[in-house]
């Protein structure tokens, strides 16, 4: 097979067009391996979505393609009858509980309704044959004969409509495609794997599933019952438990197809795992940063006696947590009469959010102590900084973090992701060398606060804490070795003929990561 790119990425909602932690990544992968040459498949929700980029693209991205997963205007083309057994096959997929077995059935349905060169129906007419409108039945009966049938069946319809798009589309072909989430990005990984017979390779940052649960629970577009009765009640989550369960399966299916699967630190590979990833498929190779080229910056800026600088690194966004951090702010300004904070991050991505912040501020009256900044090179402020602080609700492994503390800048954080390891250290040689910040709880500003003060009052507990990370980064997170190690990922998979089997990815951590 003649293939256009080493490696399609298959990304979800991030860069080119979004900023954040993982799209950093992806840019810096690709800047750090330029003689590998990359495709780009991005999702997002439809064509009216901005398509500024945020990063200019560098010369080895060969091709860029975008999937809509709101174009509902699905293939018409097909070939042939169906195969007697295509419907059984997937009213099993969707009715039994989830197996191994289960879940390499799909590669049967996928040639049936969704392969271009082999389906017998076209993907436009699926959802309005008899054999459908009877699954649905079938299923309603089973899961929802309590619920209305009218919201159950434009439910599904809606939770399908997206799948159907994805699985409809031609991806680039490359050698190896790598994921850099399950979910959307992960089901297409699925199709390059099984349409081009090539290895397919995941790379989560942070965990999916655990995400979208995260985001489901909040959400007021999923229709729920507003009724007093108790039996209604208990079912009000009906319409939400069917996302997540729709969401859990695209995750199953990921980690099932995928020759290796790969996160940043062991609470992730947990995740994984409870979730229904392969152990002997797993990996972790952790964030890393160019820590020659943060070293090249100037010394923070020397601090006039009782003033404090410190910041957060962040998107203005709920996740985020930004309005905790602003209550730390005012029990600190009661301390430390010469106080300057800054808000370095996007504000763009939940305009409401941004406005309640600004309010919050207002309202503690700090607006002349924080300063929102918007998106900023990072290189210009880490110098202002005496102290980073980081107030996630949810994290995988904070780049910031890394950046800070290989200045010398000690971190505040909240106990999310890897932020617990990244401080105090992951392994017996790593905790021996000490503490680089301090770990308080999620939403506490009362503890994060105090923490903050803790660092203000002793500049030796600082400097010694500084000098920690610089040692942590340098020893255990650079750049150089996160590259050399997906170098050699790449150069493993794209080695391997058709269809892998379970005998090469077997090898591929020995091979890829020692």
């Amino acid at each position: 097979m003649t293939t256009k790119s080493d490696v399609c990425l298959i990304l979800e909602g991030t860069y080119p067009y979004v900023t954040g932690g993982v799209a950093e990544w992806v840019h810096q992968l690709i800047t750090g391996l330029p003689e590998t040459t990359f495709a780009l498949a991005v999702i997002l929700p439809n064509e009216d979505t901005s398509h500024q980029r945020k990063y200019e693209l560098p010369e080895n991205v060969k091709e860029i393609q975008h999937i809509y997963l709101h174009d509902f205007d699905l293939p018409q083309s097909h070939k042939g009858n169906l195969p007697s057994d295509a419907w059984q096959t997937t009213a099993d997929f969707h009715k039994c509980p989830m197996s191994t077995e289960k879940l390499g059935n799909f590669e049967s349905i996928y040639s049936a309704f969704f392969d271009s060169a082999t389906r017998t129906i076209s993907p436009a007419d699926i959802l309005n044959t008899e054999p459908a409108w009877n699954l649905l039945k079938e299923l309603y009966t089973e899961k929802a004969d309590d619920e209305s049938f009218i919201d159950y069946f434009w439910t599904c319809r809606f939770m399908h409509l997206p799948i159907f798009r994805i699985l409809s589309t031609p991806l680039p072909q490359a050698a190896l495609y790598h994921s850099l989430s399950t979910g959307y990005a992960g089901l297409l990984g699925v199709v390059g794997k099984l349409k081009y017979k090539r290895p397919l390779l995941l790379t989560e940052h942070g965990i999916y599933t655990r995400e979208r649960r995260l985001e489901i629970s909040r959400v007021d577009w999923i229709h729920e019952r507003d009724d007093n009765q108790l039996k209604v009640r208990r079912s009000q989550s009906r319409f939400k438990d069917l996302w997540n369960q729709m969401f859990g399966t695209l995750s199953r299916l990921c980690y099932e197809y995928s020759d290796g699967i790969i996160t940043l630190f062991r609470g992730n590979q947990l995740h994984q795992i409870e979730e229904g990833a392969p152990r002997d498929r797993l990996a972790i190779i952790p964030n890393a940063i160019d820590v020659g080229e943060f070293r090249r910056l100037a010394l923070p800026e020397p601090k006039e006696s009782g003033q404090l600088a410190i910041g957060i690194m962040a998107r203005v966004v709920h996740i985020k947590d930004i309005k905790t951090f602003i209550r730390a702010c005012k029990s600190v300004a009661s301390s430390v009469q010469n106080l300057k904070v800054y808000i370095m991050g996007s504000t763009d991505g939940e305009p409401t959010y941004y406005e309640e912040c600004l309010s919050l501020s207002n309202f503690l009256g700090l607006q002349q102590v924080i300063e929102f900044t918007g998106q900023v090179d990072v290189k210009e402020y880490y110098p202002k900084l005496d102290v980073l602080v980081l107030t996630s609700i949810s994290e995988a492994q904070p780049l910031v973090i890394l950046e800070a503390n290989s200045l010398g800048i000690p971190v505040v954080a909240t106990d999310v992701g890897a932020c617990r390891e990244m401080l105090y250290g992951s392994s017996n040689e790593d905790v021996a060398l000490g503490r680089s910040g301090i770990i308080a709880g999620i939403t506490n500003s009362d503890e994060i606060a105090q923490a903050i003060l803790k660092l203000w009052r002793s500049k030796d507990l600082r400097d010694e804490m500084g000098a920690v990370g610089k040692q942590r980064v340098s020893r255990y997170y650079n750049r150089p070795d996160l590259l050399s190690k997906y170098k050699r990922l790449y150069d493993h998979f794209a080695a391997a003929d058709d269809s892998p089997t379970d005998g090469v990815a077997s090898q591929w951590q020995e091979s890829a990561l020692s």
